[in-house]
């Protein structure tokens, strides 16, 4: 696909649930707290709390990882073309950098996908060895009136099972309860591309663990999708002049129809 020709746009709205307690640490001390949930202003009491995009971006790109690995022993296959998705389909859809660096496999699929030709004189490989990616996840901003609360930790000696000396800590979290606001846009994106994201998506629509301090019984959520909104070239006019765009429906936008195992 030729990325500098508009295709598409889709909007993906709603919010992310707390099921239990959620962390997500700013890494930098507060107020004698160790690990602050993070926040727009770095104060904890204005309860202007967040989690990054990138954070769950990187979740969502983890996921695919995992189910385009070769050695799970299948393969997925794009209906429309036949082809077997690997990492690279990862990397168009999430950006990359040093593609050179990556086997075989991987670079001959990214290549082929935006249409790299050796024979063309005119074009050269190094111009594909990086790419933006097509998926923007919004900081997500909390929706919910709520405090953090302060947890206590200690660190364990993995090699003894005792407490480490001076290993006391302590940790915020945000409430079972609370929402933060959730958008992602898409661009360029082709329909078996949509259906791995739907895919990544899938554990967290039913309930999945996300965060920080998974070990110690926190940060179950569930991603709650409220509207689809989308622009392509049947309605590129109204989106261009009076900011308009389609909508979809959001049970059947998230069924799997163009990709199937091998």
């Amino acid at each position: 696909m030729d990325f500098s020709i508009f295709k598409n746009k889709y909007r993906i709205s709603g919010n992310l649930e707390v099921l239990t307690a959620l962390h997500i640490g700013s890494g930098v001390e507060e107020n004698g707290m160790d690990a602050p949930f993070i926040t727009v202003d770095g104060n904890s009491k204005n309860k202007n709390f967040y989690i990054p995009g990138s954070s769950f971006r990187g979740y969502l790109s983890t996921k695919l990882e995992r189910l385009l690995a070769k050695e799970n022993g299948f393969k997925f296959v794009d209906k429309e073309t036949k082809e077997e998705l690997n990492e690279a389909d990862v990397k168009l859809i999430f950006g990359y950098t040093n593609l050179q660096k990556e086997n075989s496999d991987v670079k001959e699929r990214v290549l082929k996908k935006l249409s790299y030709s050796k024979d063309n004189k005119d074009d050269k490989e190094e111009n594909y060895y990086s790419m933006a990616g097509r998926i923007h996840i919004s900081d997500m901003l909390i929706n919910s009136d709520v405090d953090s609360i302060k947890r206590d930790g200690i660190k364990i000696d993995r090699e003894t099972g005792a407490t480490e000396t001076g290993a006391k800590f302590d940790y915020n979290v945000i409430p079972l309860g609370a929402y933060f606001k959730f958008e992602m846009e898409l661009d360029n994106v082709e329909e078996y591309q949509l259906d791995l994201i739907k895919l990544a998506l899938k554990d967290i629509l039913e309930e999945d663990l996300f965060g920080g301090k998974l070990s110690r019984g926190i940060g179950k959520c569930k991603l709650n999708i409220d509207k689809i909104e989308f622009v392509d070239k049947t309605n590129i006019q109204d989106y261009l002049f009076k900011k308009s765009m389609k909508t979809k429906d959001v049970k059947e936008f998230l069924e799997i129809t163009n990709l199937e195992l091998k």
